[in-house]
């Protein structure tokens, strides 16, 4: 018996059953392939009795039986969404069979599945496709003195955390955090102010130069950029004079005292990292 006792192994029996129900008819509807048919005591009385019945109650009954089950379902169940030009939820379904062609160009073979294919409006530009407005939490302001410390360790262009983690960071220094970010490892690379293409600071495409204009950003809003050392010259071979102009470069032990800094000024933290 299902986990749940009683009431466990009817909802999973119920469930199961009328999805194999709800395959069946929409096979039948659109002449693909249908589960088997039924077999045994079990599902016959399942496919042939209780699918029938519960197919013909009244949502509002059940509602009041699915309600009325102990389980965590009964805080969620809501009525329906009437569909929108559809006459029941089958009609939001479009089945296909692929075909595959042979490669001697015989006719081709029908694969035995269907895939099912979503039928309704497409979105157009403009149109809200989520709630935009909701905002659960308070937006958070920082108290005198707060500070804040972002810890980069990340090669940039390999992926978007490195440019969100640095829109996040000015995000957080526009809500009145003294805020410093620490670039270590490849983090190193986001300062680099040669970088360019023909040219030192030509942008060769769009957002190219993303990285430089948010940290330029950030700085010209109060924030401190540190850069290691070690990881500057040792890994990359990037002189001081290599840096935008305002990031600080920093001894590569600095990076675990920073970080205990943070730890003893009680300041928020993030660290990145990417591998």
């Amino acid at each position: 018996m299902a986990s749940g006792g009683f009431f466990g192994w009817l909802r999973h029996n119920a469930e199961h059953y009328l999805l194999v129900d709800s395959q069946k008819q929409m096979a039948e509807r659109h002449g693909t392939v249908a589960p088997r048919s039924p077999k045994g005591a079990k599902d016959i009385f399942w496919m042939k009795i209780f699918a029938p019945i519960y197919a013909v109650l009244p949502w509002s009954l059940r509602s009041t039986i699915m309600k009325s089950m102990p389980g965590s379902h009964r805080k969620t169940w809501a009525s329906p969404a009437t569909p929108q030009g559809a006459s029941s939820a089958l009609d939001q379904f479009e089945f296909v069979t692929p075909t595959v062609s042979t490669s001697n160009g015989n006719t081709p073979k029908k694969k035995e599945s269907t895939v099912a294919q979503i039928v309704g409006t497409r979105a157009q530009a403009g149109d809200a496709i989520v709630d935009y407005d909701e905002k659960l939490f308070d937006d958070i302001q920082a108290e005198a003195g707060e500070k804040a410390y972002i810890f980069m360790h990340t090669v940039p262009f390999e992926g978007s955390v490195g440019l969100v983690n640095m829109l996040t960071c000015t995000r957080i220094n526009r809500k009145g955090f003294d805020t410093s970010l620490v670039l270590y490892g490849p983090g190193v690379l986001m300062g680099s102010a040669t970088r360019g293409f023909p040219t030192v600071g030509s942008e060769a495409f769009p957002g190219h130069l993303a990285y430089n204009n948010q940290l330029q950003t950030f700085m010209k809003e109060g924030g401190k950029v540190l850069a290691c050392r070690f990881a500057m010259a040792a890994l990359y071979g990037m002189r001081e004079t290599d840096l935008i102009e305002g990031i600080q470069p920093i001894h590569p032990l600095d990076i675990l005292d920073c970080t205990l800094t943070a730890r003893r000024e009680g300041a928020l933290v993030m660290q990145t990292w990417t591998l």
